[in-house]
């Protein structure tokens, strides 16, 4: 047991959380319970205006912004909060899980930001006219890690009757308390920040 506990001690900034759990488990004592996590809304107010578009159809508008897609990689698509413990290796938490599908949460909260940043815009998961942009969004990278960072990698793909453009994602927070939840608070914090600098992007491609 004292090795156990040795090996894992290293592992911060959940390193109590994952500690704990594994030295009950070890001893035969009750069963850890399981911890589930959803990232935040936006704040009610902004939120409250992005539920708000109210957009005429066939009216002379920009085109619909159609968020086509959030794709994750295999390893993140897993019920469990994904941990980086090493250089090459990683866990997926069995007790600290995700309380609705991660793809779908990820999905909801850019249609937020993004219907907040373009009040005048309709943006909607579904494709609702002809000429909407498509945007198709892949995330490689959307867990915290050893040394007490926290990570979201990808790159984005809009695309269009005109044209496609394609941009690469690397946002690298600190996650400056440990635990899960201040983790997921943390990712929430960086895919806000990736949903600015999309909003961003796009203003200056329309």
């Amino acid at each position: 047991m004292k090795k156990l506990i040795s090996r894992l001690a290293f592992f911060i900034p959940v390193s109590v959380f994952v500690v704990g759990s594994l030295f009950t488990s070890g001893c035969g004592s009750s069963q850890p319970q399981k911890t589930y996590y959803q990232l935040p809304v936006l704040t009610n107010a902004v939120a409250e205006k992005s539920a708000l578009q109210e957009i005429k159809l066939g009216a002379k508008h920009e085109p619909q912004l159609w968020i086509k897609s959030v794709n994750l990689s295999d390893y993140l698509a897993a019920p469990g909060i994904v941990y980086q413990t090493g250089d090459v290796s990683y866990v997926n938490a069995s007790n600290h899980l995700w309380a609705s599908p991660l793809q779908q949460q990820l999905q909801q909260a850019l249609s937020s930001e993004l219907s907040a940043a373009f009040p005048n815009r309709l943006v909607s998961g579904q494709e609702l006219e002809k000429d909407a942009d498509a945007l198709d969004v892949t995330i490689t990278a959307f867990h915290g890690r050893y040394d007490g960072q926290v990570l979201i990698e990808g790159y984005w793909i809009l695309s269009n009757s005109d044209k496609v453009v394609k941009r690469p994602f690397n946002f690298k927070l600190k996650q400056e308390k440990n635990g899960y939840a201040e983790l997921v608070l943390t990712l929430s914090k960086g895919y806000s920040q990736l949903a600015k600098s999309i909003a961003k992007q796009l203003s200056l491609q329309s």
